[in-house]
């Protein structure tokens, strides 16, 4: 899933996976901040790992931080995190997204509504969040995802958030998966047409 690394700033364990186009020089490369679950594995869900399985070669860098005990995405510092990561690696800051599932899903949620500016896309997946301060995350072109028969995490959760973030004036999206419980990630992370639509994704085109 990629080498693994301590961050500096934040102290948390990361894993990073550079794309084959990875230069030093020129044009940055296109990144995912993938944020794992409640069961706190970086691995055992990572978006990588899915697209392999279903023959996408992703063509982006791939950030996994791991975030175990005494760590907390809705306190997570992306801010120290991301100005490390960009500082070290030639990434496009124009195409930067972040996506996770179900506890992972909610600090997607958490991440864009409190450092929006990083963010030009993002996919939360089975998770919800704070419809009261999300339109600051209003800049964000976002595509949630959940099963209307969440038995975890209230399928109302994304609905609210993706009603209120088009009451912003938002660029927002739900996919619903009729009839579906909690773990949908595997077959979203295997559909080509998340890879695709994040690569569409560019602040340069709005």
């Amino acid at each position: 899933m990629g080498e693994k690394r301590i961050s500096e700033s934040t102290k948390v364990e990361y894993l990073i996976s550079l794309p084959k186009s990875y230069q030093t020089n020129g044009n940055g490369s296109a990144m995912i901040l993938f944020l794992h679950g409640g069961d706190g594995s970086n691995t055992k869900h990572h978006p990588k790992k899915y697209a392999a399985e279903a023959g996408i070669e992703m063509d982006f860098m791939v950030v996994a931080p791991k975030c175990a005990s005494g760590c907390n995405w809705s306190s997570f510092n992306f801010d120290a995190l991301l100005t490390e990561i960009t500082t070290q690696f030639n990434v496009d800051k124009k195409r930067v997204y972040v996506t996770g599932y179900s506890y992972g899903g909610y600090g997607t949620w958490s991440a864009i509504a409190r450092y929006p500016e990083w963010f030009t896309a993002a996919a939360p997946i089975a998770g919800g969040g704070n419809p009261g301060v999300i339109c600051k995350a209003s800049q964000v072109v976002i595509w949630a995802f959940h099963g209307d028969k969440d038995s975890i995490t209230p399928y109302a959760q994304s609905k609210n958030l993706i009603q209120k973030l088009k009451e912003c004036g938002a660029q927002a999206k739900l996919e619903t998966f009729e009839g579906a419980d909690h773990w949908i990630w595997p077959a979203i992370y295997k559909d080509q047409r998340l890879y695709d639509w994040f690569g569409e994704q560019s602040k340069e085109t709005r």
